[in-house]
């Protein structure tokens, strides 16, 4: 029994220097992941020291970049800016039945300078060929969002119609005004332009999609400085006014006279596929003769009216566009200005003229690359006789046009086409001229 005593003793003893043992190692384990934890904390409080050095360095760098940028930038932070435009070169090869034309004739087609027969006989055919470039455009364009709502301008430029260069070296045409406006969206549907765009009595989506740079000889065609109110489907502008008259004995004048500016009223519609709009617009024509600058002569005033139905009829893929125009003073907006706004009769009074035009177009889609357009057009005047006017035998009585494309689209916005374009102009005796032309195009829009 004493015996048995002493040995559990030893054998307690034993496990208690085991657990000892055991406990010390787990504490030296303890102790060596808690260096290890602090020797990776120091690691991790130097890369941030370092990568906070090298952060702060880069928010200063992007500080002066974002500085740099804004003064740099073309508009005030918050303005949306855009550019566009297309490059284009035209290749036109003209014939005339009756003698040379203008040389604007050599750019695009003007219905009034179609060369008629000489009251002496026949004249001699003309043939000529064109090349330019002038039709290309630029523009520009800002968008502002305000507490008072957006307002945006617009500025477009091309180097038709060009009074500088020539064909001899360089062609170094100038650039003329097309669009110059600001327009101030103020609420829902409702706006303010202020400045030049197209005339509100066209209907610019109605005009055919033809290489010539006008086309029909019967549509609607002006842009001049305007204030147009819009409202939903409703336009409302009052436009900058100018009167052209033919004169006694031959000649024309044009006069800027009157005081009350061109007042217009559109409103634009749709009826399933059909988009269409119908305008109308009062003028005030003006004669002033002045013998000289503080005297004024023979003088009239008359007012006239004009009112246009226009649209494009959306067949599919394809479109039918149209155009019908009438009044007695649609004078300088229709056709380039083919008839002018009135006469002067022989007690020094305005007369006016009846005249209507119009056109039907059809563009047809053939493939993805591939369309066509084809366009008839005619307009006509109610002209006096030769004795209400001098001269009357020699005013343009009505024209005709015809013009038949192929455009070629190999890649988006890049157009390739040829146009075959026929156009006639008949004086109120019944003298007449015509012209053929061939126009090939070159266009890439950016």
């Amino acid at each position: 029994m004493f015996l048995r005593k002493p040995l559990g003793l030893a054998v307690a003893m034993l496990a208690c220097s085991a657990v000892f043992s055991h406990a010390k190692t787990q504490a030296a384990e303890v102790d060596d992941r808690i260096a290890e934890l602090e020797r990776q904390l120091a690691e991790l409080k130097s890369l941030v020291v370092s990568n906070k050095s090298s952060i702060d360095s880069n928010i200063e760098t992007l500080a002066v970049q974002a500085e740099d940028l804004d003064e740099a930038r073309p508009m005030s932070k918050g303005t949306k800016f855009t550019y566009g435009g297309y490059v284009q070169l035209d290749a036109i090869a003209s014939n005339y039945s009756e003698g040379k034309p203008a040389s604007v004739m050599d750019d695009l087609f003007v219905p009034s300078l179609i060369p008629v027969e000489p009251q002496s006989g026949s004249g001699d055919s003309y043939t000529n060929t064109n090349i330019h470039a002038k039709s290309s455009r630029f523009h520009f364009g800002t968008a502002t969002q305000t507490d008072a709502g957006k307002i945006s301008s617009f500025i477009e430029l091309d180097f038709i119609l060009s009074g500088q260069g020539d064909e001899r070296v360089s062609n170094s045409f100038s650039s003329r005004i097309r669009h110059a406006y600001l327009k101030w969206d103020y609420g829902g549907q409702q706006s303010l332009l202020a400045g030049q765009a197209w005339s509100t009595f066209f209907n610019v989506g109605a005009l055919p999609d033809l290489l010539d740079f006008v086309g029909p000889v019967g549509t609607v065609f002006e842009r001049q400085p305007m204030v147009r109110w819009t409202s939903g489907p409703w336009q409302l502008a009052v436009e900058n006014q100018t009167t052209r008259v033919n004169l006694q004995g031959g000649g024309s004048q044009l006069n800027d006279a009157q005081l009350l500016p061109d007042l217009v009223a559109r409103y634009d519609g749709r009826t399933g596929d059909l988009k269409w709009s119908v305008a109308a617009i009062g003028r005030q024509l003006s004669y002033e003769e002045r013998p000289a600058a503080d005297i004024e002569g023979i003088s009239d005033e008359q007012f006239g009216y004009g009112l246009s139905f226009a649209g494009k009829w959306n067949i599919g893929r394809n479109d039918l566009r149209f155009m019908a125009s009438y009044g007695d003073a649609l004078g300088r907006y229709m056709g380039l200005n083919s008839f002018n706004d009135g006469y002067i009769d022989h007690s020094g009074q305005i007369s006016k003229i009846d005249q209507w035009g119009g056109f039907v177009a059809y563009r047809h889609y053939w493939s993805d690359q591939w369309r066509s357009n084809l366009s008839v057009s005619a307009s006509e005047a109610s002209n006096p006789s030769t004795a209400e006017f001098d001269g009357a035998g020699n005013l343009a009585k009505s024209y005709r046009s015809m013009h038949i494309n192929l455009n070629y689209l190999p890649a988006p916005k890049l157009q390739l086409g040829g146009e075959l374009m026929y156009g006639v102009k008949e004086l109120e005796d019944g003298r007449d001229g015509d012209m053929y032309r061939l126009q090939f195009a070159a266009k890439y829009a950016f």
